[in-house]
């Protein structure tokens, strides 16, 4: 009998501010981007990527690597960490936490492999208009 491995598939993948990681599926604050962009101050913001995956497989170790695009580069692996999934059909919510620096203007990708699978690609917008609200 063939062993069961984890096999994952993406249920959600958002920017959340302020996540909680108490309150994992609190994901109210959730952002696709900043306006206000200028170049003597890039911006610095501190995002979590909140991943919700469920296993379609069996139960196992599955590796992770987050990572960002920035406009017109090519992916920047973040580093890489593992996680265990222990039941088939389980919900799996990760809090990925970027600090990112966005040095230029454009659509920045969050992106996220497991087991060499890129499975999450999450966009955030960075716009030289005015914030809203301001």
């Amino acid at each position: 009998s063939r062993k069961m491995t984890p096999r994952l598939t993406v249920a959600f993948a958002m920017f959340v501010q302020d996540y909680d990681p108490e309150r994992p599926t609190d994901l109210r604050q959730m952002t696709t981007g900043i306006g206000g962009w200028n170049a003597v101050e890039p911006p610095t913001v501190e995002l979590t990527l909140a991943v919700g995956l469920w296993n379609a497989g069996g139960p196992g170790d599955v590796s992770c690597r987050p990572g960002v695009r920035r406009p017109g580069e090519d992916n920047q692996y973040l580093g890489e960490g593992d996680t265990t999934v222990r039941d088939p059909g389980e919900m799996i919510i990760l809090p990925l936490r970027m600090t990112l620096t966005f040095d230029r203007p454009g659509t920045y990708w969050a992106i996220c492999d497991f087991d060499g699978v890129p499975l999450v690609e999450v966009p955030f917008t960075v716009s030289t208009d005015a914030p809203p609200g301001r």
